[in-house]
């Protein structure tokens, strides 16, 4: 096999717990290196998939992932913050259930996290340790986590994204530019997302849901494999427009970015796809597992008036590490002339299910053996 036919493009990415060596030193050997493997086999759990694990390095986490299989650098973005958010968490509650008294499980608190990304080539290689990757770009964010980000700014958890990441990342979502100097690579800018606002963010956003309980009316498909490869397919307007019905335009939905310059609350959506035409705005997001749109859906043939409702797109794990993806719909009109029209409604409805079942398998059985590729 040449090598042309090895190489590839995409994401390099590291998590690092930050305050490692402290946390080693003076403690407790054994209690400390419990506390971070727990750490770390949740670091890999939330980032795989839709990452490929490479490799534990010590107190870090190395994986990549090909340029096919992340779609669009919003969904990295997403990744890492929801791995801070649940990194965090567990923190959080290692130290509040601990009732040991040794150093190291009185010294959780001392840790913290840290993201390099990159994009860049590298080579992929399957040997009888598993598999690894290659190349001056990988070597390049393993030199990245040595840096001057915290002494310069007094950010302990952030995410370095390389100037070539950001070239991915959605043109208005402005972040702090920094930049390191390495030997043999020069200056390498990039820029940093401080995650501690993104942390309290995450735990104060109020709850926008619809429950099976509470729907109208609920469709489900489901797919063997995770959420966080789903999950693309779902948000994205390119990626959904390969699966969801398209009898009436074949453009992507129309997308306007919040305030901030991402796909979260405040966004809007224009779906002009199905058997109406629908204006959305998300009012709660929660990255691979749920979010919520409210907006007026008008139905073609002007026969159904048009609607107000309150939408939840919800991503379920299964056992067997597969998805149930289900949409549920709250009418916000309760009169009864309203929910005689749901009958009809849901006959439409219905329709698109199986197609948009088949068509979704489809999709993710395409883009899954496009991105594992040949190895050797």
């Amino acid at each position: 096999m040449h090598d042309s036919d090895r190489t590839r493009e995409g994401y390099l990415v590291i998590a690092d717990i930050a305050g490692y060596t402290r946390f080693l030193v003076g403690t407790e050997l054994e209690h400390a290196q419990s506390i971070v493997e727990e750490l770390t086999n949740l670091i890999r759990r939330r980032l795989v998939p839709p990452l490929r694990f490479v490799k534990l390095e010590g107190d870090a986490v190395f994986c990549y992932a090909d340029a096919r299989t992340l779609h669009e650098g919003e969904s990295l973005v997403e990744l890492l913050e929801v791995c801070y958010f649940e990194f965090s968490n567990l923190l959080f509650n290692m130290e509040r259930a601990t009732t040991c008294r040794c150093a190291a499980c009185a010294s959780i608190g001392s840790l913290d996290l840290k993201f390099v990304a990159h994009y860049g080539s590298f080579v992929a290689q399957r040997g009888a340790g598993g598999e690894d990757v290659a190349g001056p770009d990988v070597i390049l964010v393993h030199r990245l986590l040595k840096n001057t980000i915290t002494e310069r700014t007094g950010i302990g958890a952030y995410v370095f994204f390389t100037g070539a990441c950001m070239e991915r990342l959605p043109p208005h979502f402005e972040l702090p530019k920094h930049s390191e100097n390495y030997e043999s690579f020069g200056e390498t800018s990039g820029a940093v997302h401080d995650l501690g606002p993104v942390l309290e963010q995450m735990r104060q956003q109020r709850r926008e849901y619809v429950s099976a309980e509470g729907a109208d009316y609920e469709a489900t498909i489901e797919v063997p494999y995770p959420p966080p490869v789903v999950w693309q397919y779902v948000v994205d307007p390119v990626q959904r427009l390969r699966w969801a019905c398209v009898l009436f335009d074949k453009n992507p939905d129309t997308v306007a970015r919040n305030e901030h310059g991402r796909a979260g609350v405040g966004g809007k959506v224009h779906c002009n796809h199905g058997p109406a035409e629908a204006y959305r705005e998300v009012i709660d997001w929660r990255p691979f597992n749920y979010f919520t749109l409210r907006g007026l859906a008008q139905f073609r043939g002007g026969f159904i008036p048009a609607r107000q409702m309150v939408e939840t797109f919800e991503l379920a794990p299964r056992a067997d590490g597969g998805t149930r993806l289900s949409w549920r719909i709250r009418f916000l009109d309760r009169s009864r002339f309203s929910m005689l029209t749901l009958k009809a409604i849901t006959l439409l409805f219905r329709g698109g299910v199986g197609y948009g079942k088949a068509k979704l398998q489809a999709a993710l059985e395409e883009d899954m053996a496009a991105a594992l590729g040949p190895t050797s």
